[in-house]
């Protein structure tokens, strides 16, 4: 491997780095050379003194190499999110609860919410703050909400609930004063918000060590990231897990091509009712 100029990898070497990458995050590369991943890689290479790629995937593999393992999987994928972003889920997600569930929550069945894809909680605490306004005059503990994602550090983030100001600009004011504690330099989601919600590191492509069904599931910009076969698969395991009449949001440039097949009917932008 070419240490001065990263972008230069033979193509045994490019399978290698494929075969790792997918085997971490499930993204799958393709043929197209993916440079800011192969750049990542080729830096943390480096930075660990190791010869190439191939000492390096022996590396990640065997136990000294947990930490780094870590690392890479926190630096190949992208955390990019925002509080009520794409806000048009959270109106339908407070529509649902409202009109669908409210009677099941008032007659004291768990409302189940999963942010899969979480990154550092801003999604998931979204949801929450969602779900305590839809279901107003119930006590909070009918509430349940999941948050996976694969990079530990951002589950760190996401369990420490502790943001900067300026990723308040997203939340409405209301909600903001109401669920939301300023501090000097940051700001922190009050812990009754906090207890509705449990965060676990998850590899989605993988198994799920849970069986519940949830009403509604946010899965946005993920199977962008992934071949078509571990997408199908996705959408297929997703719409097992959904309540009748609950609901599933993914990201804007996303589809689910056979969501018939599966249950499930569009509802709007890029969201999903379980008919079936």
């Amino acid at each position: 491997m070419e240490t001065k100029n990263k972008f230069l990898i033979r193509e045994e070497e490019f399978f290698l780095i494929s075969k790792m990458v997918k085997e971490l995050t499930g993204i799958s590369l393709g043929k197209r050379k993916n440079n800011l991943i192969i750049s990542k890689i080729s830096s943390r290479i480096m930075d660990n003194n190791i010869n190439g790629i191939e000492d390096y995937y022996k590396f990640i593999n065997s136990r000294r190499g947990n930490d780094e393992r870590i690392k890479i999987i926190s630096d190949i994928t992208t955390n990019v999110t925002e509080f009520f972003r794409e806000k048009k889920h959270f109106n339908y997600l407070d529509r649902l609860l409202r009109h669908d569930f409210y009677r099941d929550a008032y007659s004291g069945e768990e409302i189940r919410i999963w942010s899969s894809a979480c990154s550092s909680g801003e999604e998931a605490y979204s949801a929450a703050m969602t779900a305590v306004e839809s279901l107003s005059g119930l006590p909070s503990k009918t509430i349940k909400i999941l948050g996976t994602d694969i990079d530990p550090e951002m589950i760190g983030k996401a369990r420490s609930g502790i943001y900067c100001k300026n990723h308040a600009s997203k939340i409405p004011s209301e909600k903001f004063n109401k669920f939301c504690v300023n501090n000097i330099d940051t700001f922190s989601m009050s812990e009754n918000i906090k207890g509705l919600i449990i965060f676990k590191i998850l590899n989605i492509t993988r198994d799920w060590p849970f069986q519940s069904k949830f009403h509604a599931i946010f899965c946005r910009n993920v199977s962008i990231y992934f071949d078509k076969q571990t997408t199908d698969l996705l959408w297929k395991r997703l719409s097992s897990r959904i309540h009748l009449n609950g609901e599933i949001y993914i990201g804007h440039s996303e589809r689910i091509p056979n969501s018939q097949e599966l249950g499930l009917r569009p509802i709007g932008t890029n969201a999903y009712k379980k008919v079936l």
